[in-house]
Formats: structure tokens, C-alpha cells, sequence
């Protein structure tokens, strides 16, 4: 990158943690490829993405319009070019997009179900954190057609949901690919599992990677600090995500 990010958030709504980084690390886009991320937020997965690659073609889709706002002005700041923000469902949008339009689908969705957990009762961060709008079965299936013969789908999801999501995988034709798994520190349990989905024939044994976060003295890991650098963004999150 030639100059540093800098990302407008709300103060006082959803704020995004450390997925984004993660996932802008993990997934390969190469040159001219087309890009839809589902739930951008405030547009901070499209930004990334183009800091690695900027020949991009992305499309960013979120139904907060308060977010939306934000996601637009950050785009315009930074200068990209590339990178379309849309204002809608994707559950919505997805019936009106041709098939096969993507050789990469992107999300960092909602991670509780419905009835798991005391809504928040700030509408922002409850559509983020609870699956309100959108749930992991009504995002795979819509995704799926959209995405090219040799189109990847790119979910962060709790471990707990692993079973989960591989049974709306296999239901809708794919399988996965390529994992991360993602640990606070070196002795304590999984607690983010990034997943990247092919169509089923394409897979062939599911390549698992590993990532410790913190240090002992809660300083990040050599691997969490490097993908940061990669990225040379100052406003880096230090939380994971809440779950």
C-alpha cells in the first residue's frame, strides 16, 4: 500500500474486530476477478482486499443504512477504485443476479442464531451479531448459484457451527476446500474457523492451517502481528470478535 489506512466507523454501533483482517489474508483474488462480499459493514474487507490486489472488480453488499453511509464515504476517501457499495437484502439481491457471476463470495455473517442470547438493543449491532436478516442455511443456498465453476464461497463462522455448515454445504453442492482455525492463545479452545467452499467435485481432502493470536503476555503472535503489517493499518483491532 503507499499510504495507511484510515477507517471511519460508528462510534457508538457495530464495530468491526479482527475477521476482516483475517479474511483479507486468507483469500487468494488474482487480477480483473470479480468479488461480492455479503455484510460489509463499513467497507473495511473491499479495502483490504484492494490494498493486496487493486485490479478488483468488488461489489459489497449491506442492508444497514446507516452503514452503508459510512461504507460509502470510506470508499470515496481512500480513493479505490473498483469497489461498488450497495444498499440492499441479499437475500433480495441474489435472486437477481445472473448465475455464475462470482469467482469469489466473501462473508462475515451474523454469528448467533435467532433465539441463542439476549438480543442488543441497538438494531446496528444486533442485525450484525444476531442472524436477523440473514442465517447461515438462506446464505449458503443463496450464494451457491452465484458463484463461477471454479468460484470459491469465504465464511467466518464460531466453531460450533462447524457441523452446521457442513451439512448446508454438502446440500447446496459444495464442500470445503481450505480452513483456518483460529485461537485467542495457544492453550485455549477455536474461536474463529474461516472456511473456503468449492463445488464438491472440485474438493479434494479439506487443507486445515492454524493461527494463535496472543502471546502469553497478551501481545499478538509473530503470525497475527505480520498479517497486520501486511496490511499497514494503524487502527488495528485488538478483541476478537464478540460472540
Amino acid at each position: 500500500m503507499s499510504h495507511s489506512l484510515s477507517i471511519e466507523q460508528n462510534p457508538t454501533g457495530y464495530r468491526y474486530s479482527v475477521e476482516p483482517f483475517l479474511l483479507a489474508h486468507f483469500v487468494e483474488p488474482e487480477p480483473a476477478q470479480r468479488v461480492l462480499e455479503v455484510g460489509t459493514g463499513c467497507g473495511i474487507l473491499p479495502l483490504l482486499l484492494t490494498s493486496r490486489e487493486p485490479k478488483l472488480d468488488i461489489s459489497a453488499v449491506e442492508i444497514q443504512e446507516s452503514l452503508v453511509r459510512i461504507a460509502i464515504r470510506n470508499v470515496a476517501q481512500s480513493g479505490r477504485t473498483g469497489i461498488c457499495i450497495h444498499h440492499a437484502d441479499f437475500l433480495e439481491m441474489a435472486r437477481d443476479l445472473p448465475p455464475s457471476s462470482f469467482d469469489w463470495i466473501i462473508s462475515n455473517p451474523p454469528y448467533r442464531k435467532r433465539k441463542s442470547g439476549r438480543i442488543n438493543p441497538d438494531p446496528e449491532k444486533a442485525i450484525a451479531r444476531h442472524e436477523l436478516k440473514l442465517s447461515l442455511p438462506t446464505l449458503i443456498a443463496a450464494a451457491a448459484p452465484l458463484l463461477k465453476p471454479h468460484g470459491k464461497l469465504v465464511l467466518a463462522y464460531p466453531p460450533l457451527r462447524r457441523e452446521e455448515w457442513a451439512t448446508e454445504l454438502k446440500c447446496n453442492g459444495l464442500a470445503p476446500r481450505r480452513r483456518l482455525i483460529i485461537h485467542g492463545h495457544h492453550d485455549t479452545e477455536p474461536r474463529i474457523l474461516i472456511m473456503e467452499a468449492m463445488r464438491a467435485e472440485l474438493c479434494g481432502r479439506c487443507e486445515d492451517q492454524t493461527l494463535v493470536m496472543y502471546n502469553p503476555d497478551g501481545s499478538y503472535t509473530e503470525p497475527m502481528q505480520a498479517i497486520y503489517e501486511r496490511f499497514d493499518y494503524s487502527g488495528r483491532s485488538h478483541r476478537l470478535r464478540e460472540k
